[in-house]
């Protein structure tokens, strides 16, 4: 069975030459590797060239790596869609570990542990073992907190055909909509406890952390959309609601010192699924909420985090 590895790559000179021997060392050999050079202006084409008879290589304007991804996706071939981004590392054995585990049990996606590391003057540091195993359900999970990078995830062509292409909306939190994609469309993940993968953490910090707005604009719009999927299940279903507050409780209290617009469209927005909340998570909102209000109490509590 067909392994299809895509890569996304923009200036990615310095680090591509190692994710892509990552994946030639996998000891399950029926693999493709499709990279999609997202218009670099480094020499990541010249590097790439070395590989042209091992991979198949694309090159389009730059576009962002989602629809770069899209773009390898639609020239994939095989029954397994491995992502990888051109500056991670596969670990050893993972393909074949995954492919089994899935095959075994019945499984449309594999996930496991991962190893962050850094990389300075070829000096290669591992910084610490992720391990996480999804406990509930995996649609509540993975739209609150759980998340694991693209290359310690292994799909099966059943559930990505169903997911469709990537959300170009969300350009930073795009790879954690993906999964939750494949939870949505009833995808069984199976946990494979073991390292499977190597993150790499710049010295500049991830997206997330580089740019936080940007990172809580896509949380917010994250959260609008699957509340448009789950309303109408609420009633019957109130850990769904519960976890669309939860993320949007999670804007309110980031855009309060960061957007004064965003903060009250977000506070908006939980009325209107729950006209009468009221927070259970922390007891001085919850005794301000019912005294005086859950907006009011939220605009005592925003002063209190600007002053602080």
């Amino acid at each position: 069975m067909l392994v299809s590895v895509i890569i996304p790559a923009y200036n990615s000179s310095k680090t591509i030459e190692k994710t892509l021997q990552s994946v030639f060392e996998q000891d399950y050999k029926s693999i493709e590797i499709i990279v999609v050079n997202d218009g670099s202006t480094d020499n990541t084409e010249q590097v790439l060239s070395q590989y042209f008879d091992k991979i198949k290589y694309i090159h389009q304007a730059n576009a962002g790596v989602s629809v770069a991804r899209n773009t390898g996706y639609s020239v994939a071939e095989g029954e397994y869609i491995q992502y990888l981004d051109s500056d991670d590392l596969l670990a050893k054995g993972k393909i074949s570990i995954q492919i089994e585990a899935l095959k075994n049990n019945n499984a449309e996606v594999a996930y496991g542990d991962w190893i962050k590391f850094t990389e300075s003057e070829h000096v290669f540091k591992e910084l610490e073992i992720v391990s996480r195993e999804i406990q509930g359900r995996a649609e509540i999970e993975l739209i609150t907190d759980f998340w694991v990078p693209l290359a310690a995830l292994l799909y099966k062509r059943t559930i990505t055909e169903k997911i469709g292409s990537w959300n170009l909306k969300l350009p930073i939190i795009q790879d954690a909509r993906y999964a939750l994609d494949a939870a949505l469309n009833k995808a069984v993940f199976l946990y494979t406890p073991s390292v499977v993968a190597y993150y790499r953490a710049h010295d500049s910090g991830s997206l997330s952390t580089k740019n936080k707005l940007g990172f809580m604009l896509d949380c917010f719009e994250n959260a609008k959309q699957i509340d448009t999927i789950w309303r109408k299940d609420y009633n019957a279903d109130v850990e769904k609601k519960n976890a669309i507050i939860q993320v949007l409780r999670f804007c309110v209290t980031e855009f309060s010192t960061h957007d004064k617009i965003k903060h009250k469209e977000a506070i908006d927005y939980i009325l209107d699924i729950e006209p009468n909340y009221v927070p259970e998570n922390s007891r001085g909102m919850r005794a301000m909420s019912k005294l005086i209000g859950y907006r009011n109490a939220e605009r005592i509590a925003s002063i209190k985090r600007k002053l602080s």
